[in-house]
């Protein structure tokens, strides 16, 4: 009997594992959907600006609704995950995202291109934070940073998406056409992951709502808190503004090349994502001194980006450019482990929601508050008016593209103090 019992034991082990697997799949794909979204504005940006004939402020409108939306359901995200679990939050969080696709791909003005992209980031910001609650839950602390990047090159893959396939598939059906179909697609995820994740357990210790907003409350008093938070908003407004904004025109515009085209060194930078996540994400479990190596590893970003100044890229050409965006996205990939990893010895697994959403949420304020900032220095600097002799649907020059730079290495800056906060925390938390 002993033996038969110890048997049944052993052969369920495997089909929980198997279900963690679907499940956490169901979850990685619609973060991969997520990412997509976040990515799109640099691909569809010129038929954008020729549909609603707008400018580069319209590419700014298109990229920081996304990001106020994407804020705006962070806090709420950190606690709602915590407290009724991941399966009631990230089917919502679908459901919302189908929805705003579907209305961004029918929108007849602008003002209800902005409605539909927060909406669709709204649903989008749930995805990150139930990710990252399901790989805690699901997986040992051993496996926690490799898991965690594994489930960021998720996001790649929809990052690689929108570059060259989701460009093509503009260029070939229309952009309505083609996030027509990713809301499909994602309705289709919708379904999947309501039968493989398994909903929350209901018994006397889980967390109370007024538990999880005290603790909350409780964290922002931290200065390691907002350290995490400053690394956190530095990489991620960084990152995205340069790869999910402004990447591929700005390949366009320095060789004089369709977005299409353009999309090379950005499928270079999601490949570079992906091996950085996971060979970093490896890493980052056997880091003792994360905060060193997050201090290094924003240093080397900082280098990088610089090296996109016009000058070099007009000097070396459109491959130095890619290699430039391959090895960029390797670092960009390696520093979330190690930020994930930060995070859950800040706030260990059981409150690793709520952390999230206060780096998340930092992230978005400051990649949104810097969208029309950015925009409106591009255009300053580039002096483009409709008698300054510029082609059709030009956003920047040189001299815009040159003030974007500067700006990204100054949005890095946090990104080197805020683990310089952490380090006391984290050495107590070792």
């Amino acid at each position: 009997m002993a033996a038969l019992g110890q048997r049944a034991v052993v052969s369920s082990l495997p089909r929980f594992a198997d279900r963690a697997y679907v499940a956490w799949a169901t979850v990685a794909f619609a973060y991969a959907i997520a990412f997509l979204q976040r990515m799109s504005p640099q691909t569809v940006g010129l038929d954008f600006v020729r549909d609603f004939g707008t400018d580069a402020s319209g590419v700014a409108m298109l990229a920081s609704s996304y990001f106020w939306g994407y804020t705006l359901m962070q806090i709420p995200a950190g606690m709602l995950v915590d407290r009724y679990g991941v399966k009631r939050v990230i089917l919502c969080s679908m459901a919302a995202s189908v929805l705003g696709s579907a209305a961004f791909a029918l929108s007849p003005n602008l003002i209800d291109v902005f409605i539909a992209r927060v909406i669709t980031a709204c649903g989008d910001a749930l995805v990150f934070t139930a990710l990252l609650k399901l790989v805690a839950q699901s997986f040992s602390d051993q496996r926690f940073g490799l898991m965690s990047g594994i489930s960021q090159v998720s996001g790649y893959v929809g990052g690689v998406v929108a570059t060259t396939p989701l460009a093509a598939a503009v260029s070939g059906f229309g952009w309505r056409n083609s996030f027509l179909f990713i809301a499909c697609i994602g309705l289709a995820n919708l379904a999947c992951a309501s039968v493989a994740l398994k909903a929350a357990p209901a018994n006397d210790r889980a967390p109370t709502l007024r538990s999880v907003l005290l603790a909350s409350w409780h964290a922002l008093g931290s200065a390691a808190t907002w350290g995490c938070a400053m690394s956190f908003a530095s990489h991620f407004a960084v990152v995205t503004t340069l790869a999910g904004v402004w990447g591929i025109p700005m390949v366009s515009h320095y060789f004089g090349i369709s977005p299409s085209a353009a999309g090379g060194p950005l499928l270079a930078f999601m490949v570079g994502n992906a091996v950085g996540s996971i060979l970093l994400g490896h890493a980052a479990d056997r880091t003792r001194l994360l905060e060193a190596a997050l201090i290094r590893i924003s240093l080397l970003r900082m280098l990088l980006v610089a090296m996109l100044l016009p000058v070099l890229a007009h000097a070396f050409g459109l491959l130095y450019v890619g290699m430039v965006f391959a090895m960029l996205g390797l670092v960009a990939g390696g520093t979330v482990p190690l930020i994930l990893k930060c995070t859950k010895r800040l706030y260990t697994a059981e409150r690793i929601g709520v952390g999230a959403s206060i780096n998340t949420t930092s992230a978005g304020i400051f990649a949104g508050l810097a969208q029309p900032l950015i925009a409106f220095a591009m255009v300053s600097a580039s002096g483009i008016g409709g008698s300054a002799g510029a082609r059709p649907y030009t956003v920047a020059n040189d001299a815009g593209y040159a003030t974007l730079i500067a700006i990204l290495l100054l949005m890095s800056l946090p990104g080197i103090l805020g683990p310089l906060m952490m380090r006391r925390k984290l050495i107590l938390a070792n």
